[in-house]
């Protein structure tokens, strides 16, 4: 029968619990715990900043009562900054840089909107400015420590599964390890597990009489539904059961739904969509990455004006041709573009079929096996980075003839084309330059390159500029 079976489970998971009871805070009780906190922490930093700045600037007596006032009046406005961002939350008091960073953000709108508003105004209290003043840096420089101090406190105490904040049952789809996972990870979290059940097919009356039994041996915050989201006849029977439960219930992304969740998303009016791709470069690291760009090829092309007319002269001479050798090559998201180097060859492919420079290839002129040996013939992209079409650091662009071959061979292939390509690159400083006679040493330098776009920073891009410079002193595969 299902409630001498639901009875049995309840009592299982309660005797599995009594092995080491947590202490149980209720989040609300845990956030207005906080907030309290706060309010203290902003009274003491008034007061003690008015004696402080009398005593210090010997202006007269302190006066503690207005300093209490004032000190309360910023204790109340950045407690209701916090509490509307929702920073005595339990999942924000987990997370001290963000319950940090709620804190400074409430008391510098409490002090622009009191401090600066109201007492330049005179609208305030009759504290000084220097009382104001110096209670402000007290806030960030005591109260953020003291208030870190006690919110780590309270996380070890969260954490160690020594104390818990809600009180939940557990439902899962069966998997005992995955249910064990869930229980663990909510214990860690403050969540204590009253009991876990598994899902049977079909109607479940047993998790009605659970959760009623539940409920009735101590409070219960709500239910967790951990389950998987493509079974919809099983999300409605579990709703249609659990209606019959007063208490909250919540429904778990399962391990796609999660991947997919963790995208920021975008309100379209009719629906929300959800990232699951973004893009390798956001607006603002464009523009950092485009600013290197720019500032180093001008500098470069300014500084290098003479090398580059003298080569241009040597290789005009040396041999009949013009002094550039221009390519079509795919830069961002496939957008042809034409490339600049100085011609090292006597022939200049750009068709269906091009050959591969390799060591000793009797096509370079004389001056061409040094220009290729020295990287001098790829100065003139400095011009195509100068221009937007390639970027000082990106996958290095292969002619169209080779992106053809290798896209039918590699799958990721096309996928370095999702950022700019560059002068040098991660899988150059890497050793993945020259020839590519087997597949494998594309595959490997395609790997290198989605691993760069996967990792971008500009320091990263500073890095390889600096390795490509001394590199290039004594590289091996240059030829």
């Amino acid at each position: 029968m299902p409630i001498p079976d639901t009875r049995r489970t309840v009592a299982l998971a309660a005797s599995a619990d009594r092995h080491e009871p947590p202490a149980f805070v209720p989040h609300y009780l845990a956030g207005l715990l906080f907030a309290s906190l706060d309010l203290c922490l902003a009274v003491l930093a008034f007061t003690s900043a008015d004696v402080i700045f009398h005593a210090a600037a010997r202006a007269g007596q302190p006066h503690p009562g207005d300093a209490i006032l004032l000190g309360s009046q910023f204790g109340l406005l950045t407690v209701a900054v916090i509490a509307v961002s929702r920073g005595y939350g339990a999942a924000t008091l987990q997370r001290s840089a963000e319950s940090a960073a709620s804190f400074l953000w409430a008391w510098l709108a409490a002090f622009f909107v009191i401090g600066w508003i109201a007492f330049l105004t005179e609208a305030a209290s009759n504290a000084s400015r220097g009382t104001v003043t110096l209670a402000f840096v007290i806030g960030v420089v005591a109260m953020l420590p003291l208030r870190h101090a006690a919110l780590g406190t309270y996380q070890r105490q969260v954490r160690s599964m020594r104390l818990a904040t809600r009180r939940v049952v557990v439902i899962h789809d069966g998997d005992e390890r995955a249910a064990q996972r869930f229980r663990r990870n909510l214990r860690r979290n403050g969540v204590e597990t009253v009991t876990a059940l598994a899902y049977r097919s079909g109607p479940d009356h047993r998790l009605v009489e659970a959760c009623r039994a539940a409920l009735t041996a101590r409070d219960l915050d709500a239910v967790y539904l951990f389950t998987p989201w493509s079974d919809a006849q099983r999300f409605r029977s579990l709703r249609s059961e659990l209606r019959k439960v007063p208490v909250p219930v919540y429904l778990f992304p399962d391990d796609h739904a999660s991947e997919v969740l963790r995208g920021p998303s975008v309100d379209a009016g009719f629906a929300c969509g959800f990232e699951i791709q973004r893009a390798p470069l956001d607006p603002l690291d464009r523009v950092a990455k485009r600013t290197l760009d720019i500032a180093v090829s001008a500098t470069m092309l300014l500084l290098l004006a003479p090398l580059l007319v003298a080569v241009a002269v040597v290789v005009k001479l040396d041999s009949p041709g013009p002094v550039f050798f221009r390519q079509t090559r795919r830069g961002y998201s496939g957008r042809p573009f034409e490339i600049l180097k100085f011609r090292s060859m006597r022939c200049a492919e750009n068709g269906a079929v091009v050959r591969q420079a390799c060591r000793g290839d009797d096509r370079l002129t004389a001056v061409g096996s040094f220009l290729r040996a020295s990287s001098i013939d790829e100065l003139p992209q400095l011009i195509n980075v100068l221009r937007g079409e390639m970027s000082l650091v990106g996958p290095r662009p292969h002619a169209i003839a080779h992106d053809e071959y290798y896209t039918g061979l590699i799958e990721a292939y096309a996928d370095r084309h999702h950022v700019k390509p560059g002068l040098t690159g991660w899988a150059q400083v890497n050793g993945h330059r020259g020839a590519t006679p087997e597949v494998g040493h594309m595959q490997a330098r395609v790997t290198h390159d989605l691993w760069y776009i996967d990792n971008w920073s500009l320091w990263l891009d500073v890095r390889i500029i600096v390795r490509t410079a001394l590199l290039v002193l004594h590289d091996r595969n240059a030829y």
